[in-house]
């Protein structure tokens, strides 16, 4: 190879190293959190997509009130959290009796269930909100993929959790 073929290899090589600031497409800081709520950072950057610029919004409703969190990347939604309040009867089937998704999974004794591209669990937490005695969170990956479902579940448990105990919710 000539010095001058080797002199342009090393120079695209640097360019594209320097424009490629991550392994895996993402040019902006992962969160630790999904508006507010901890979340794990490492299932976050394999959930969120490649991109440049990121941002969360919560849009105007409180925790109390039922919060919904967009979480965009270049504009368009990446992930979405999204949570309502029920009466204390309401159980995750009630949840799919309108809503039909594929790959359906229940967890944690029913009280967490997951398909494809989202996930949802039933907390209990009365006294919190006027809207009821249970909240659903359902946390949704817009543009997922086959490993969508397995990385929502590693998500969970620690990411409700601590919806839970942001809310005051007693155990």
């Amino acid at each position: 190879m000539s010095a001058k073929k080797m002199a342009t290899t090393a120079l695209l090589a640097l360019i594209i190293t320097a424009c490629d600031t991550s392994d895996d497409g993402l040019s902006y800081t992962v969160p630790d959190n999904i508006c507010g709520i901890p979340a794990d950072k490492k299932v976050l950057e394999s959930l969120l997509d490649d991109g440049n610029k990121f941002e969360q919004s919560t849009g105007h409703f409180s925790l109390q009130e039922g919060q919904f969190c967009h979480m965009y990347v270049d504009e368009n939604d990446s992930v979405i959290s999204d949570a309502a309040w029920h009466q204390s009867r309401y159980n995750l089937s009630d949840y799919f009796l309108t809503y039909d998704v594929e790959g359906l999974r229940y967890l944690r004794e029913g009280e967490v269930a997951s398909w494809n591209n989202g996930i949802v669990a039933l907390i209990k937490c009365p006294g919190v909100s006027k809207k009821g005695d249970i909240l659903t969170v359902e946390v949704s990956d817009m543009r997922w993929n086959k490993k969508s479902q397995e990385l929502l579940e590693r998500l969970a448990p620690s990411y409700f959790n601590a919806y839970k105990e942001k809310l005051g919710c007693r155990s």
